[in-house]
């Protein structure tokens, strides 16, 4: 394992594992999920045809993220 391998491996462990484990447990509003749906001001029951800039911006992030990491797209 190289030494950038390890260092995302801990940082996906000690930056995002634990700390979400944590709020899970203790406060699940403390989430990442919880927060990114504040920033971008995500709310349950609001139909498409409502959704502002940021919901269509978290929308394309998140389809490049899954293209990304699951397909190896769009490096």
């Amino acid at each position: 394992m190289t030494g950038w391998r390890l260092y995302w491996l801990l940082w996906l462990i000690v930056g995002f594992v634990v700390p979400e484990t944590y709020t899970l447990i203790t406060n699940a509003k403390n989430t990442l999920s919880w927060t990114v749906w504040d920033w971008f001001g995500v709310k349950e029951g609001v139909p498409v045809a409502h959704w502002t800039f940021l919901h269509v911006l978290l929308l394309a992030f998140m389809v490049w993220l899954f293209g990304h990491f699951v397909f190896g797209i769009w490096r």
